[in-house]
Formats: C-alpha cells, sequence, structure tokens
C-alpha cells in the first residue's frame, strides 16, 4: 500500500513540476513576439514567474528526491520498471541541472533589470531565457513519460504471469521426474 501512496506522491509532484514547464512551452511563441515594455515588465518588473522559483522551485525539488525513492523501492522490491523510474528521476535532475546552467544566468541578468536600464540586447537574454525553459520542459516530459512508462510496466498482466508460469514448469517437470 505504501508503494501505491509512493507512485501517487511522486507523478503527483511530477505533473506539477512538468506544468510549469509546460506553461512555460507554450507561452512561448507569443512571448517571442512581445516588445520589450510588455516582456520586461511583466516578467521582470511584474513578477509574473516570482512563485515558479520560489513555490516551483521547492516542489522541483522534492519531486526529484521522490522519484530518486522511488526508482530506490521498486529495485529493492524486485518490481517492474525499475530502468523507467530510474530514467525519470535522471531525467527530472537533469532539467533541474538544465535550469542552473541555461536559466539561472539569465535570471542574474534579469535582477539588474528590476530598478535598472534595460541593456540593448535584451532579446538574447529573454532568448536564453525563454528557449532555456522550453528545453527544460521538454526534458521533464521525457521524465513524465518515463516515470508512466514505468508505473504501467509493473501492471503489466504479463510480466507478472511469466515468473508464475515459469514456476509452474519447474514444479511440472520434477513431478513427472
Amino acid at each position: 500500500m505504501w508503494l501505491k501512496a509512493l507512485r501517487f506522491v511522486a507523478v503527483m509532484l511530477a505533473a506539477l513540476t512538468l506544468a510549469m514547464g509546460i506553461c512555460h512551452l507554450m507561452q512561448l511563441p507569443s512571448r517571442m513576439t512581445w516588445d520589450q515594455y510588455l516582456w520586461v515588465g511583466s516578467t521582470v518588473q511584474g513578477g509574473l514567474c516570482h512563485l515558479f522559483g520560489s513555490i516551483g522551485a521547492i516542489i522541483g525539488l522534492v519531486a526529484i528526491i521522490v522519484l530518486f525513492l522511488l526508482a530506490y523501492i521498486v529495485r529493492e522490491h524486485g518490481r517492474q520498471g525499475f530502468n523507467f523510474a530510474l530514467a525519470a528521476a535522471i531525467l527530472y535532475a537533469s532539467a533541474f541541472a538544465l535550469w542552473w546552467v541555461l536559466v539561472y544566468p539569465a535570471n542574474v541578468e534579469l535582477a539588474t533589470w528590476v530598478n535598472g536600464p534595460v541593456p540593448a540586447d535584451w532579446t538574447q537574454v529573454r532568448s536564453r531565457w525563454e528557449w532555456g525553459h522550453a528545453i527544460i520542459s521538454l526534458v521533464e516530459f521525457a521524465g513524465f513519460a518515463a516515470l508512466v512508462w514505468s508505473l504501467l510496466e509493473d501492471t503489466d498482466p504479463q510480466s507478472r504471469a511469466a515468473p508464475a508460469k515459469v514456476a509452474s514448469r519447474s514444479k511440472r517437470r520434477r513431478s513427472s521426474r
């Protein structure tokens, strides 16, 4: 029962994390056409994404921890789906690492724009910020797909029936001797 609860928590946290990434991805085409005043005003000065960095970061970190814990528990209990559960954890951790590499440097630059002037090359920072989030969301999507597949693999009746068939054949062979 607790494995089922852990899986539920993992799916919910991974889905919440993915939802934030998909939100960025879906906004990308429109946001890339915004002028300086609209983009900087909403993103930097308006605080549109403020909760993504605070509450969202906590959800993302807890999701990574729970996903690695899930992979460990699945392996320790000899359940099907370990490889996909581990892949999910690694992909979500990779997405978090990509945030530090792609988005964080842009955030540092954006922080100087809150009360200061916006540089003439602001579109380069916007591109790094927007496309960084898009890449991260695709990695999280792959991680979520791996998580779902790990759950489906463990519910496959054939994967559960296969060990039973092998055991029954072994019993028949011994009894026929």
